[in-house]
């Protein structure tokens, strides 16, 4: 059959007219091999449209079934907590802020690998409110690289967020890798004694914003205190206060410090010759200078002075009542690994004991306890994105995708003790967790009806935590 010129324009390849009713229809066509007639079969697929004289006219979507369905409320709610920070990548790394700020969020939502960040992208409002983010799997790797190998980029970053008057300078965590690639990869003991190819990650911290502020990649073998004076340098930070673990004290580190003229707080093993029990093996609760209330818990404590520095002692009496009966118990299931009754007697003073020495003797032991304390907050909250940050590390082939990497995941550590505040402020910490939040907010989706996007029936619980957090998302 001649069909008009107007018509016959939109016949391409893989398509077909169809004439019915005095009207000209185009469909997709396929073909497909036919073994009885021994030949190849057309099969008539998608309807396109009908043909005028106008042009196509594309068919419309069918009322009320959705062609996508998005999820919104978290990719919504972390993109209002990064403004700031999305305005500063934007500055540092124009050509592929994208791809980062993207990365970070999809990492504190899903704490996923690599390899699910595209899907994750796909899934979710991130994909309609930063389109275009490269997120395929050399993408990825060229992306870590490239920023990996901006360092100082990074710190011009990190300095803009320089915020706080308490800041906590941390020995934080060790990150395994075997890659041959890395010239950081050293061998080195950790705190588990533990003698493996590592990388150091160093922390700083501040206490009174409740925010990580800088971070810094070092040698697994390097451990010392020459790494931790320098690093507050690069940033141009020289009032942070040194957190060590039990790891880290020696009286030569002691000494350097001291001479460096460097604030601290260390804690000492139980059986440290510095600590003084004996108010704790009197049971006279007035030997101690006092005591204060530290998550719920009433903590006793008292300060004796050594050489210049100043030792706390710190008696938590339900962690002391926990640790003897644990103890105890051993004696009775394991006494082929030395616990028995004279050993009881032995450590029986030590129970439930934290010491800290410092050089800090204007502030209260209390407030040094806190800011020890802060320590274990944070290495409990790295520990999740560390988990991963090992199950990816075979993409860490060199220090630059290894910095990169880290990158995000400061990003994301940022994120998190964003919302982590908003629960304390909101008084809603003893119901819901950082996960709790994002995923009941993940559980408010939109879906794009014809050229509209319409919000879908939100859960009771998902209404009531946005209720309850004031959260901006409409």
């Amino acid at each position: 059959m001649n069909y008009p010129d107007w018509v016959t324009k939109y016949k391409t390849k893989g398509t077909a007219i169809h004439y019915i009713r005095g009207h000209y229809y185009l469909y997709k066509i396929t073909s497909k091999w036919n073994k009885e007639k021994k030949r190849p079969q057309k099969i008539t697929g998608r309807y396109l449209g009908v043909i005028t004289p106008e042009g196509l006219q594309k068919p419309r979507p069918k009322q009320g079934i959705p062609t996508a369905i998005k999820e919104y409320g978290s990719s919504a709610y972390l993109l209002s907590i990064a403004e700031e920070i999305k305005q500063q990548l934007q500055r540092y790394f124009p050509d592929m802020w994208k791809e980062i700020l993207v990365l970070s969020i999809i990492r504190v939502m899903y704490h996923c690998p690599l390899k699910h960040v595209g899907i994750h992208y796909q899934d979710s409002w991130l994909s309609e409110e930063i389109s275009g983010a490269r997120l395929s799997k050399n993408s990825l790797h060229s992306l870590l690289e490239d920023l990996g190998r901006s360092r100082n980029n990074i710190v011009g970053f990190l300095s803009r967020f320089i915020t706080g008057s308490e800041r906590l300078l941390i020995d934080l965590t060790h990150i395994f890798s075997l890659s041959e690639g890395m010239s950081m990869n050293e061998r080195g003991y950790n705190s588990k004694l533990e003698f493996m190819p590592q990388v150091n990650l160093l922390f700083l911290f501040s206490y009174d914003k409740q925010l990580p502020l800088y971070y810094r990649l070092l040698p697994g073998n390097v451990r010392d205190v020459s790494s931790l004076g320098i690093t507050p340098l690069e940033i141009g930070i020289e009032d942070a206060i040194i957190i060590g673990d039990k790891g880290f004290y020696s009286d030569n580190n002691r000494r350097l410090l001291e001479d460096g003229g460097f604030r601290f707080i260390l804690p000492l093993k139980r059986n440290n010759r510095l600590i003084d029990y004996s108010r704790i093996k009197d049971g006279d609760k007035s030997l101690f200078d006092g005591y204060f209330r530290y998550m719920d818990r009433f903590i006793w404590y008292y300060r004796i002075e050594n050489k210049g520095s100043e030792i706390c002692v710190y008696l938590d009496e339900k962690l002391r009542l926990e640790e003897e009966n644990d103890y105890l118990s051993r004696i009775e299931t394991h006494p082929e690994f030395g616990y028995t009754l004279e050993g009881f007697h032995s450590k029986q003073s030590s129970f439930g004991t934290v010491a800290l020495i410092t050089n800090l003797s204007d502030l209260s032991c209390e407030k040094i306890y806190q800011y020890y304390k802060s320590r274990q907050v944070i290495e409990q909250l790295f520990g999740t994105f560390k988990n991963i940050l090992n199950a990816d590390r075979t993409y860490m082939h060199d220090d630059y995708t290894l910095e990169g990497w880290m990158f995000i995941n400061y990003l994301s550590l940022v994120y998190y003790y964003k919302i982590y505040h908003q629960l304390i402020e909101k008084k809603l910490l003893d119901k819901y967790s950082v996960s709790d939040i994002l995923f009941l907010l993940s559980k408010f989706r939109k879906a794009k009806i014809g050229n509209d996007w319409q919000n879908l029936e939100l859960p009771k619980q998902t209404k009531t935590i946005i209720k309850q957090l004031n959260l901006p998302i409409t």
